[in-house]
């Protein structure tokens, strides 16, 4: 059997304040026709198929009309990211059929999805973990007298440990099928890119790795990754592996869609192959691109020269290089490339220190330089504490 992973639709989400509507649709439409040309049984979406709570209508509709396409071909599983309001998401997940099912609370995480090939046989099981919030998390997978540790790392295992008690001792115990994990987290190893939200909590904002190389299990067909074939990412933009030794693969699938100009590795996704209850990852797909995006970096004349003729229909971020700023430089660069986003005049040889960078920093961090520099002095504890609190409460 093939399952598709995927992950971070981000429907509604724009570039620049250009709209994406025209790339979402071709991704959705791509969807539907990959899966009806190498008939895959079961398309995952892990986590951030929105790209705010309360998502554009015509986002909301297309999301719909695309699960109703793929529910006539195959099973669908979405569990909730952190961009996405799990309420709106998960809301009817009750009345959803057999081939639609939606992971959006905590709780049922460790509920088993099954996923049946063409003749029926279960190849594999499914476990849909949404992004998990520790600040919510932490009493709803403790107790109110007893809550867990405010941190990632703390409610992921929690969850973690519940599925492990599934796979002992649930319904499909001992059956020879893939054991597969949805979750939506940065794992400590990944990549970032500049598109991402911060979701640091308590100072953390990683779960190691090893948290998925579960313990012991009763499987027929014990292999080398233990408990879990395959743990399907989502959150982090880039399509990448997390290294793992005696565990499971796990894989971010990226989003299928750039949504800044970091995201220079080429957007993918690759069918899973399952059989007898292992899995494999069969070549990578390209993700069709709706209009190519590229940093061009030189002096005015060199950007605007011939040489870049190709580029010019691209979402383009110019670094321009004279050592004086050119006059009408962003009309000038926006008469040859209409879908330039980002112009900005760098004297030759310096480093550009602008936005991307400063999203690479933990925000905790830049306040508290922002208030040391303007108040001449080192934050005490209690004042570090304080502007903590007021962070992560703003955040939510």
């Amino acid at each position: 059997m093939l399952i598709l992973h995927t992950s971070d639709w981000h429907l509604g989400r724009t570039f620049h304040g250009a709209s994406l509507s025209d790339a979402f649709h071709t991704w959705c439409t791509y969807v539907v026709d990959l899966v009806r040309e190498r008939n895959i049984d079961a398309v995952l979406i892990s986590g951030d198929v929105y790209d705010r709570s309360v998502p554009p209508a015509d986002m909301v509709e297309l999301f719909n009309s695309t699960l109703e396409a793929l529910a006539a071909l195959t099973t669908v599983v979405f569990t909730a990211g952190n961009h996405d309001s799990s309420t709106r998401l998960g809301f009817g997940r009750s009345l959803f059929r057999r081939e639609v099912v939606a992971r959006t609370e905590s709780l049922e995480a460790a509920t088993p999805i099954p996923v049946r090939d063409r003749a029926g046989h279960v190849g594999a099981i499914v476990y849909g973990i949404p992004y998990l919030d520790p600040n919510r998390e932490r009493v709803r997978l403790g107790s109110i007298d007893e809550p867990l540790e405010r941190s990632h790392p703390a409610v992921m295992a929690a969850v973690l440990e519940r599925i492990a008690a599934d796979i002992r001792e649930g319904e499909f115990a001992g059956k020879n099928a893939a054991r597969i994990v949805m979750a939506h987290a940065f794992v400590t190893g990944g990549e970032r890119s500049d598109s991402e939200q911060d979701i640091t909590v308590g100072g953390v904002d990683s779960v190691p790795a090893s948290l998925f190389r579960l313990g012991g299990t009763q499987r027929a067909d014990t292999t080398e990754h233990g408990m879990l074939d395959y743990v399907a990412l989502g959150h982090l933009h880039s399509p990448q592996r997390i290294a793992l030794e005696n565990g499971p693969i796990i894989r971010y699938s990226g989003s299928p869609i750039a949504f800044s100009f970091s995201e220079t590795t080429p957007k993918s996704s690759a069918p899973l192959h399952v059989e007898n209850g292992v899995v494999e990852e069969v070549e990578e797909l390209s993700a069709p691109v709706e209009r190519g995006l590229i940093t061009i970096e030189g002096t005015l004349e060199e950007i605007l020269s011939e040489a870049h003729t190709a580029d010019r229909d691209k979402y383009v971020r110019a670094l321009v290089t004279d050592p004086a700023r050119p006059r009408d430089l962003v009309a000038r660069i926006k008469a040859v490339f209409p879908h330039a986003m980002e112009v900005l005049h760098l004297a030759e040889g310096s480093v550009h220190h602008g936005v991307p960078e400063i999203k690479h920093r933990d925000g905790l961090e830049i306040l508290t330089d922002f208030f040391a520099d303007a108040g001449g002095r080192s934050l005490s504890a209690e004042e570090k504490a304080l502007i903590q609190s007021a962070w992560e409460e703003s955040r939510e």
